[in-house]
């Protein structure tokens, strides 16, 4: 396994207390340019948002807003790797039976309560309150206990061993809410949000633009910009129109034909921190046709994902076969599955003997489209039919969280840790298993991983789970999913995650 890999830096730091002062409180990199203090930062996001309340969280539009406004208890730096955030101490059991973290003193939410070990456990009861229907459940759902050990000492003791269970705390279940808030606002809470981020909600203009201003007292020290707004621009070309007239500051997910022309004009800055999801066609296995594994087969064979990528991403991406981006190597690794074969398709769909006919939702995005009306073409060549239907993307995910399609195209933003990419989707009992996927070695797998805290037994588990998906085809893989982000050369202090959420408590802008 590669020593220098994400998982096994992150599974070396779990066996130890992490006392960590000099690496998270300053950014060394914009102290260096000397930061200036003040302007408004502007964000072009893909489309508005169900709620700033962490409880309705799913796409990363809602986590760029979420890591303005909360912190978490844990987060990934630059290398991929899980260092201490509101936890300033993390400390877990050789296997992983139990972790306790120290939360970091003097922090305060917005409205000035106290962000102690009290507060952590209130939140984390309030995640996992089956009436709320948290959306990441599943994140939690191997928490036997968690209770205050101490005013800042709060101990999670798990149902079994989990060594996936840091990473859930550098992702949606690790931004604290204030328990006041909730209180005072209750199910209004979804548009005012209180947490201990960089920045304070202000308002929330809905389908417009969501701002919020300067924390003046954060705990990390000061904070450069004097206010961020979040703004929903669904259409791709108005977004990139925005950027280049100056009037938004960064684009995230930006199209690759505008990423190869900001690389050659060198006027703007590009932000690639490489990839932890994929995007790929997911099927509902309950579905007629689908639920065949011959014509799940030939629609594989029948994808061309070489040309799929030159056609949709300019050849900027990376073909995937596997659910694990390549800021997750070497988990990427797979054998077996099907290469573009049109006779081979046509073979397959022979032996299914029946007429295929295919509903294919699709986001309404431009570049969505393109990218399924190229693979309708391609599954027309073998003989499969196949009609569009377009939805915009709160739609997309509320259609593929309730199975209401039949075949789909998706993208998943990915984790740090390989376990934050399969476990939901691919168990049996998974909260977000979308394509209806119950396969009992699978579900051995996938406990195995959770089980297991050796990097190389767990490599070896997460490639199995890689052969098994090769073979029974839920999901028909894409490319490899890179948010990258143009920005104004104006805007400092950015730095490459991974997961390509802007942290925004260090950035800056040149005047």
């Amino acid at each position: 396994m590669n020593p220098s890999s994400p998982l096994s830096s992150a599974l070396r730091w779990l066996s130890t207390v992490c006392v960590v002062a000099a690496m998270a409180v300053a950014s060394t990199a914009a102290s260096a340019q000397n930061p200036m203090r003040g302007g408004s930062l502007s964000i072009g996001l893909e489309n508005d948002l169900p709620g700033l309340d962490p409880l309705v969280f799913a796409s990363f539009n809602e986590k760029q807003a979420g890591f303005t406004v909360y912190d978490t208890l844990l987060d990934i730096d630059e290398k991929g790797r899980l260092v201490p955030k509101l936890a300033e101490k993390f400390e877990s059991a050789p296997d992983a039976t139990w972790f306790k973290l120290h939360v970091r003193p003097g922090v305060k939410f917005h409205d000035d309560t106290p962000c102690d070990a009290a507060a952590v456990v209130a939140h984390f009861n309030r995640l996992m309150d089956p009436k709320l229907r948290y959306r990441w459940a599943a994140d939690l759902a191997g928490i036997a206990k968690i209770e205050a050990t101490g005013p800042l000492d709060v101990t999670f003791t798990m149902k079994s061993p989990s060594a996936q269970f840091p990473a859930v705390l550098a992702d949606v279940s690790g931004m604290v809410v204030s328990p006041t808030a909730v209180k005072k606002y209750g199910e209004n809470y979804l548009a005012n949000p209180v947490g201990t981020g960089p920045f304070v909600f202000k308002e929330w203009r809905r389908g417009s633009q969501i701002t919020f201003t300067r924390n003046t007292q954060y705990w990390k020290g000061p904070v450069h910009l004097d206010e961020v707004v979040l703004r929903a621009m669904p259409d791709t070309e108005t977004r990139m129109a925005s950027l280049k007239a100056g009037d938004l500051d960064i684009v995230m997910n930006a199209p690759a034909k505008d990423v190869i022309e900001a690389r050659s004009a060198k006027k703007l800055t590009v932000l690639d921190a490489g990839s932890l999801g994929s995007t790929f066609v997911m099927i509902n296995l309950q579905q007629p046709d689908v639920s065949d594994l011959r014509v799940r087969q030939a629609l594989a064979h029948a994808i061309d994902r070489d040309t799929l990528n030159k056609v949709v991403n300019k050849g900027l991406a990376k073909v995937a076969s596997t659910p694990f981006g390549t800021g997750l190597a070497p988990h990427e690794q797979v054998e077996g599955y099907p290469k573009f074969d049109q006779a081979k398709a046509r073979q397959l769909l022979a032996q299914y003997g029946k007429p295929v006919k295919l509903k294919f939702a699709s986001s309404n995005a431009p570049l969505s489209l393109l990218g399924a009306q190229a693979i309708q073409q391609m599954w027309k060549k073998v003989g499969v039919e196949s009609e569009i239907a377009p939805y915009d993307s709160i739609q997309l995910v509320r259609a593929a969280g309730q199975r209401e399609y039949q075949v789909m195209g998706y993208r998943w933003q990915g984790g740090v840790d390989p376990d934050r990419n399969v476990y939901i989707f691919f168990h049996s009992k998974g909260t977000s298993n979308r394509t209806g996927y119950s396969n009992p070695e699978m579900d051995k797998l996938l406990d195995a991983g959770r089980a297991n805290t050796d990097p190389a037994q767990r490599l070896s588990i997460y490639r199995q789970v890689n052969t098994l998906l090769a073979r029974d085809l839920p999901y028909l893989f894409l490319a490899y999913f890179n948010n990258i982000s143009l920005a104004n050369p104006a805007v400092k202090g950015l730095a490459p995650i991974a997961d390509g959420i802007i942290r925004p408590a260090d950035v800056w802008k040149a005047r």
